[in-house]
């Protein structure tokens, strides 16, 4: 079965146990915690990292996105510092994962400074995604290679560029290559729009890859903007 990774907005405590609870009982096993998704995702509060915990249980994947800004992915010294606190934070919270991403002012792979945020979370026993950054990137097969070198887990990404509007289907192509280039040293999280009317078309294009591979979908799960289980459901059956 392929994973299903629900993003989920942390900004209403009120309502958050109530998503999560709704995402995992619908079969996904996989949580990313962002706070303001309306700026793409940014570090959820430590309360919301908190309550999602408690709400989870014992349920093992919840991921604490690791991101202090909108707009780039090139940051200054003090928001390092600030990313660093955020893993803390999360890891201090029993999260059993972070999301993060770092370029260069050139828009490469920051790999210098990304070291020690990814010692930093293997120490504390994170699994390491990382996100959507990886869209922005000139060349994603060579950072494909640098990144799995490094030991981060996954790359959550569409195959399209960051900022392009485009979807995961207009990405395909290059998800295959980069499926096929990883050969199971690392996962691909596609998301990008991933919903359950472009699944049937998405699956199939990608079975000879089926185990390295899992889906990541936000606003698809949602009604009245809340998380649907039935929502979710539909696409863990698609899953199967």
């Amino acid at each position: 079965m392929i994973t299903v990774e629900a993003c989920i907005n942390a900004d209403n405590l009120q309502a958050l146990p109530g998503d999560l609870q709704a995402a995992i009982s619908a079969g996904a096993r996989r949580v990313e915690l962002c706070g303001a998704m309306h700026q793409d995702g940014l570090t959820p509060s430590p309360a919301a990292v908190a309550t999602a915990r408690q709400a989870l249980a014992d349920v093992p994947g919840l991921l604490v996105m690791i991101r202090p800004r909108d707009g780039d992915f090139c940051y200054s010294s003090a928001e390092l510092l600030q990313m660093q606190h955020s893993i803390e934070m999360a890891a201090q919270a029993g999260a059993d994962g972070v999301v993060l991403g770092l370029l260069t002012a050139g828009g490469q792979l920051d790999v210098s400074r990304l070291k020690p945020l990814l010692a930093q979370s293997q120490a504390a026993g994170l699994q390491v995604t990382f996100h959507r950054a990886f869209d922005a990137l000139p060349d994603p097969l060579v950072a494909l290679e640098q990144l799995a070198d490094l030991g981060v887990q996954r790359i959550l990404t569409a195959g399209t560029a960051w900022g392009s509007g485009l979807g995961i289907l207009d990405g395909l192509p290059l998800v295959q290559q980069l499926l096929q280039q990883a050969a199971g040293r690392l996962e691909l999280v596609l998301g990008g729009g991933v919903n359950a009317q472009n699944l049937p078309q998405l699956l199939p294009a990608l079975q000879r890859w089926r185990q390295g591979f899992s889906i990541h979908s936000y606003s698809a799960l949602l009604s009245q903007g809340r998380v649907d289980p039935d929502k979710v459901s539909q696409l863990v059956q698609l899953c199967r």
